[in-house]
């Protein structure tokens, strides 16, 4: 079975979960990292015009949650209960949700994106945080097993722990140690850790 996934050359966002997620399930892939010039000759050849795209003997799967999915469902990285699993599909649609209502700052002055930023790390960030928080089983989501969902959950953390993200302090997650503890089992991961190894 021949396996590759595009995306930008960077460790981070979608295209850095679906790299984990494989490297986890144990399935050995090309990592086809594009530049931005390579991704606008290419996109139009692409499903729904956008990254990453998964092709497992050239069939192509897009969306970051539905690569999650198939890689979890396949690989047992996703709760086999119906109810279970649709809890975990709607966490993964949460992270997008971040992804979406962070103030990017556009057309903004740098105090508009600055009070902009801290409003959403206060209110809209937090309240997200707790309603995670209050689902987790600990030290996953689901207890003990490892799934797609808590390695989402890892990398959209990391991109606030390690203050990626101007105006939104890493200190705003220490009220809720769950998703703390999560991000740290999840990163004592072999394979997780070894994928950041292998990247140095």
């Amino acid at each position: 079975m021949a396996i590759s996934l595009t995306y930008f050359d960077f460790d981070g966002s979608r295209g850095l979960e679906c790299r984990l997620a494989l490297t986890v399930a144990k399935l050995p892939f090309e990592d086809v990292r594009l530049s931005r010039e390579q991704w606008a000759a290419l996109k139009p050849t692409t499903p729904f015009g956008a990254l990453p795209v998964l092709d497992i003997d050239g069939q192509k799967l897009a969306q970051s949650n539905a690569i999650l999915g198939y890689i979890g469902r396949a690989n047992g990285l996703y709760p086999a209960d119906p109810w279970q699993a649709a809890q975990q599909e709607a966490l993964l649609q949460s992270v997008e949700d971040i992804r979406a209502k962070l103030p990017d700052g556009k057309g903004m002055t740098e105090d508009e994106k600055k009070a902009a930023r801290e409003a959403f790390a206060a209110g809209w960030l937090s309240q997200w945080a707790a309603t995670v928080s209050a689902q987790m089983a600990g030290p996953f989501m689901a207890g003990d097993a490892l799934s797609v969902a808590d390695i989402k959950l890892y990398v959209i953390l990391r991109s606030y722990l390690s203050g990626t993200y101007d105006h939104i302090p890493p200190s705003t997650f220490d009220r809720f140690p769950k998703l703390l503890a999560l991000y740290a089992a999840v990163a004592a991961q072999p394979a997780i850790h070894g994928y950041f190894e292998a990247r140095k």
